[in-house]
């Protein structure tokens, strides 16, 4: 499933829409904010950090204002020009180790045990697929021992409920053709039509927090959490509440309050976990 010429090629193509996409809505900055929150809670000032799949670099500024030391690394060329351009305009160039053009599938060119803290955040474990065992070694290998490793993937239960919420009409006329229930009992969604971009999206493997938690076999697994789990994709609710900043604050407090119960983990955006190498290889 995983075609990694046609993953750099859909975000060279994507360009700023991922910048855009966590802060045009209430919705993605929510997710924004949770994915910021766990970096705050375990990042520590003068950490060596490694942004695997850094996107359009918007954790690599988090981090760098945190005082990390970063890395930023992404499978596409256009993605980490963008990145440079906004981590520049942050003023944050200083923080940065590197650039770096690769797939978190082989980090060969970096030495074993390089960093303080690993993070892959978004899709980039969700778009390797069936190569995700391999991706996730070497954000281990790469950790040192007692290192920290967040990561976050596509949550394959909040996926499809949020089919019901929309509605969304087609998925639920035509589920077999959509494959919901494909991705409801094994997480593997096929390359689809990306109306956004007038092209096959590439396919993707969503997670269960379980699935999340066979990744990093050999790591303690500090806490887990769900970004937006009070609130569906294209709620107008969380739309009209941030329009009200005490409404918002609110809103934003409770999800930081909910988000980590067990019962939730899986029914949001994504699935984030903090683990802690502990093996010293």
């Amino acid at each position: 499933m995983y075609d990694p010429q046609h993953t750099q090629n859909f975000y060279d193509a994507y360009g700023l829409r991922e910048w855009d996409r966590l802060e045009a809505t209430a919705y993605g900055r929510l997710k924004a904010i949770i994915h910021a929150d766990i970096i705050e809670t375990y990042l520590k000032s003068g950490d060596r950090v490694l942004d695997a799949g850094c996107g359009p670099g918007r954790f690599s500024i988090v981090m760098a204002e945190l005082g990390a030391r970063v890395t930023a690394l992404d499978i596409s060329p256009g993605q980490l020009e963008l990145a440079r351009e906004k981590i520049s305009e942050a003023g944050l160039l200083s923080q940065m180790d590197g650039f770096v053009h690769s797939d978190i599938v082989d980090l060969s060119q970096i030495q074993d045990a390089s960093y303080d803290m690993v993070i892959c955040y978004g899709g980039a474990l969700s778009y390797v697929s069936e190569h995700r065992h391999q991706a996730a070694s070497e954000l281990v290998r790469v950790t040192r021992p007692g290192g920290i490793i967040l990561v976050s993937v596509m949550s394959r239960y909040g996926a499809v409920a949020n089919l019901v919420r929309r509605p969304s009409m087609t998925e639920l006329l035509n589920p077999e053709e959509q494959h919901v229930w494909r991705v409801t009992e094994t997480g593997e969604l096929p390359d689809f039509e990306s109306l956004s971009m007038g092209t096959q999206h590439p396919a993707m493997q969503l997670y269960s927090s379980d699935d999340l938690r066979s990744l990093l076999p050999d790591c303690e697994v500090l806490e887990m959490a769900a970004s937006c789990a009070t609130v569906h994709e294209g709620s107008p609710a969380i739309e009209e509440i941030s329009q009200d900043s005490e409404a918002w604050n609110t809103a934003v407090e409770i999800e930081r309050r909910l988000c980590r119960m067990p019962g939730l983990l899986d029914i949001g955006s994504h699935v984030i976990m903090a683990a802690r190498k502990t093996s010293v290889r």
